[in-house]
């Protein structure tokens, strides 16, 4: 009983002591950080020191475009970019086959151990598969006429 009495006296002088006054409310307003977004520019050391402190990516030489202490040597150089022409040509063969002039219903193209197959499907779509000899790969492309 004694406790009962002390919890409705307590319960009693909270709602006194609260309920009298109204809720109290301010406007809120958004200051960003970053002064790239509009903060304190003195913020940005501050920032980059943090974010640089954080950061624990070590780039690789292959990362950094060939520019790192392991570029490639000239020969290395050259047969990169003759790989990339012939890819780049037979890419233009397949383009053309899909879309050009001539555009073929389906075909076959092999270059090394990669073999792209084409088929027109009757939705207005184009269905290319392709296979390096490892994975399988099938995109389906819209044709607009």
């Amino acid at each position: 009983m004694w406790t009962t009495n002390r919890a409705c006296v307590a319960l009693l002088c909270a709602v006194a002591c609260f309920g009298q006054r109204g809720a109290v409310a301010g406007t809120l307003t958004y200051t960003p950080t970053n002064p790239s977004f509009g903060g304190n520019p003195m913020n940005g050391q501050f920032l980059l020191n943090q974010a640089q402190s954080q950061n624990h990516f070590n780039p690789s030489p292959q990362s950094l475009g060939g520019f790192g202490p392991q570029s490639l040597s000239p020969g290395q150089l050259f047969a990169q970019q003759l790989q990339s022409q012939l890819l780049n040509s037979f890419a233009n063969q397949i383009t053309q086959a899909l879309f050009g002039p001539n555009a073929q219903n389906n075909g076959t193209f092999s270059y090394g151990n990669t073999t792209v197959t084409f088929i027109r499907l009757p939705n207005h779509t184009i269905q290319v598969t392709i296979n390096d000899g490892t994975t399988i790969t099938t995109v389906i492309v819209p044709v607009t006429n």
